[in-house]
C-alpha cells in the first residue's frame, strides 16, 4: 500500500477498481453481476476441480505413505472408535484406503448418522450433515462412503462459489490465487474428510455470493443451511445485513459504499439465518434433550467461553513454558504413542494465529467492511472458547472455513510472486505432514 493514501480510504482504495479494470475489464464485471446464478461458469468450475482435486493427491499420498511406514495408533483408534466406524469394510485394502477420510470427529458424524443424537455428547454436532450422510448411505450402503461423497462435492461447490465471488469483487486472476491458497492450507485435508467443513464452506461463501447479486431468498435459505451445519452459520447474519445496509462497493474511482434503501422484504430474508439454530435447538427439546444442549456439550471437549481473543492470549502467555517443556523433554502426549505432544500443538498453532491476525488487517484494508466484519466475528468466535490443555485447539481447522482471510490473502499476494511462491511451498508441506499423522490417528487439529 503507498504511504500517501489514508487509512480510511485505504479499505476502499481507488487503485482496486483500476486494477479490476485492467485484468478484466469493468464491462466483464458487471456482466459477471449480472448473470443467473444457476449459468455455469466453465472457467471457475475448472480451475477449482484442478485445484481441489489436486491438493487430494497430496492429502492421499502422503496419508497412505504414512500408514505403510508408521502403521496406525491402534490405541487411539481404539479409545476414539470402538465401533469401528471408521474402518466398515471387511478388506484391510479397504480400510487402509479410506483412512485419509475418516478420523476423530468422524466418529461423531457416523454415530449420529446412524443412531441419532443418542447422548448429550452428540449434540455439540450440528444436524445437515449427519442427515445429509444418513440420506445418502441408504442409496449407496456405507454411511462412510457417503460422508466421503458429500463432503467432495461440497468442497468442489465451494471452491466454484468463491472463485466466482472473488472474480466478481476482485479479478479472476486473483480468484485462482485464492483457490489455490485454500486447496494448498495445511488443514484442507478436512475438506475430504467425515467432517462438516466443506459443507459450512459451500453454504457460507454461497450465501454471501448470493446476497453480493441481490438474491435475498437465496442468501437466507443458504444462510439457515449453513447454522443447520455449524453454529457459527449465525455469523453470516454479519456480512449479509452488512450488504443489505451498505450495497456493494462502486467500481468507479469514488470507491464507496453505495448508499442505498434497505428493503424489508429482503431483511425478512436473512430471518431465516438464526432460524436454522432456533429449528435444531427445537428438534432437540423435543426429543428430550436441554434446549441449550449444544452450548452445554463444549464442557466435554474442556471448552468454555472466557472472553473475546481469550485462547490467543492465554496460548500466548503459555508458550515459553510448551517450549521449555519440549528443550528439556518434560511432554505430555497427546494420546497413544503419537510422535507430537500438547506443547508441540501449542507451539504449532501460532503461525496460524499469524495467518489470522495478519488475515484481518488485510481484510480491513483491501476488502469491502463486510468481509472485514466477518472474518473478524468468526475468528473472535474460534478464539474465545480456549481448551484447558491447548488453549488454541482446533484452531488450524477453524481457519480453513474463514474465506475472507484467504481473499485478503491472495489479494496481498497477488503481486509477490517469491512470498506466494514461499507460502505456497510451506503450505504444501504441511498439508503433507498433517495429512500423514491424520491417516496414523495422530491428533490433527
Amino acid at each position: 500500500m503507498s504511504s500517501h493514501r489514508s487509512p480510511k480510504s485505504s479499505r476502499f482504495s481507488s487503485s482496486r477498481p483500476r486494477r479490476l479494470a485492467a485484468a478484466n475489464g469493468a464491462g466483464s464485471v458487471a456482466a459477471l453481476a449480472r448473470q443467473p446464478l444457476r449459468a455455469l461458469d466453465t472457467d471457475a468450475a475448472g480451475f477449482a476441480a484442478f485445484a481441489l482435486l489436486g491438493s487430494r493427491v497430496i492429502v492421499w499420498v502422503s496419508g497412505l505413505w504414512a500408514i505403510a511406514l508408521f502403521g496406525t495408533d491402534q490405541s487411539v483408534a481404539h479409545a476414539f472408535d470402538p465401533s469401528s466406524l471408521t474402518q466398515p469394510f471387511a478388506s484391510r485394502v479397504a480400510n487402509a484406503l479410506v483412512a485419509p477420510t475418516a478420523r476423530f470427529d468422524s466418529v461423531w458424524y457416523l454415530a449420529i448418522a446412524h443412531s441419532g443424537y443418542a447422548s448429550a455428547q452428540t449434540t455439540a454436532f450440528f444436524p445437515l450433515y449427519p442427515l445429509l450422510v444418513r440420506g445418502l448411505s441408504v442409496l449407496v450402503g456405507s454411511a462412510l462412503a457417503a460422508g466421503v461423497a458429500i463432503s467432495f462435492v461440497s468442497m468442489l461447490v465451494a471452491g466454484y462459489l468463491l472463485y466466482r465471488l472473488v472474480a466478481l469483487e476482485l479479478d479472476v486472476r486473483r480468484a485462482r490465487i485464492t483457490l489455490l491458497l485454500l486447496a494448498a492450507f495445511p488443514t484442507s485435508l478436512f475438506f475430504s474428510a467425515v467432517y462438516s467443513e466443506s459443507l459450512f464452506l459451500a453454504l457460507s461463501v454461497g450465501a454471501v455470493y448470493a446476497a453480493r447479486r441481490g438474491r435475498w431468498p437465496v442468501a437466507g435459505l443458504l444462510g439457515a443451511l449453513a447454522t443447520l451445519t455449524r453454529p457459527t452459520g449465525l455469523l453470516l447474519l454479519v456480512a449479509l445485513a452488512l450488504l443489505l445496509i451498505l450495497g456493494p462497493r462502486r467500481l468507479q474511482r469514488a470507491s464507496r459504499p453505495l448508499a442505498r434503501r434497505v428493503r424489508p422484504a429482503a431483511a425478512l430474508w436473512l430471518g431465516l439465518v438464526p432460524a436454522g439454530l432456533a429449528l435444531y435447538l427445537v428438534y432437540l427439546r423435543l426429543t428430550g434433550h436441554p434446549l441449550l444442549a449444544p452450548m452445554d456439550a463444549q464442557t466435554y471437549w474442556s471448552r468454555s467461553f472466557e472472553g473475546p481473543f481469550s485462547a490467543a492470549v492465554i496460548g500466548l502467555i503459555r508458550i515459553p513454558s510448551a517450549f521449555v517443556h519440549l528443550l528439556a523433554g518434560h511432554v505430555a502426549p497427546f494420546a497413544g504413542a503419537g510422535p507430537l505432544s500438547w506443547q508441540a500443538y501449542q507451539l504449532l498453532d501460532l503461525p496460524f494465529l499469524a495467518f489470522i491476525l495478519i488475515g484481518l488487517w488485510l481484510c480491513w484494508r483491501r476488502l469491502p467492511f463486510a468481509y472485514f466484519a466477518y472474518a473478524l466475528a468468526a475468528a473472535c468466535e474460534a478464539l474465545s472458547y480456549p481448551n484447558s490443555t491447548d488453549p488454541m485447539l482446533s484452531l488450524p481447522r477453524f481457519t480453513l472455513v474463514i474465506f475472507p482471510l484467504f481473499i485478503a490473502w491472495a489479494d496481498l499476494l497477488s503481486t509477490r510472486a517469491r512470498s506466494r511462491v514461499a507460502m505456497g511451498a510451506a503450505s504444501l508441506g504441511l498439508l503433507a505432514f498433517y495429512s500423514g499423522l491424520w491417516a496414523m490417528w495422530s491428533w490433527v487439529a
